[in-house]
C-alpha cells in the first residue's frame, strides 16, 4: 500500500499531501470540509488511506476506502 492521504491545516488554510511531509496535493481550501471531500476522493482512487489532522496537527480520523474497479485509472 503507498503513502496515506493528510488533511492538515496550516497558514490560516485546509490542505492535503501525501504522507506526512510529502507533496502537496491539489490547492489551499478554505473549509475543511472541501479539502476532506477532495482527500477522500484521491485516497480510494489510491486504494490508500486518509489521515485527518485537526488544527493543532493531531491525528483525530483514519478511514479507508476501498478502491472501486471503476476508478482504477487506465
Amino acid at each position: 500500500m503507498g503513502e496515506p492521504i493528510e488533511t492538515y491545516y496550516a497558514d490560516g488554510v485546509w490542505r492535503n499531501s501525501v504522507g506526512r511531509n510529502g507533496p502537496p496535493l491539489g490547492g489551499e481550501y478554505q473549509s475543511r470540509e472541501a479539502a476532506l471531500a477532495d482527500a477522500r476522493d484521491a485516497a480510494r482512487v489510491r486504494g490508500v488511506e486518509h489521515v485527518v489532522r485537526d488544527e493543532v496537527g493531531t491525528v483525530v480520523q483514519r478511514n479507508r476506502y476501498p478502491r472501486r474497479s471503476e476508478e482504477i485509472p487506465g
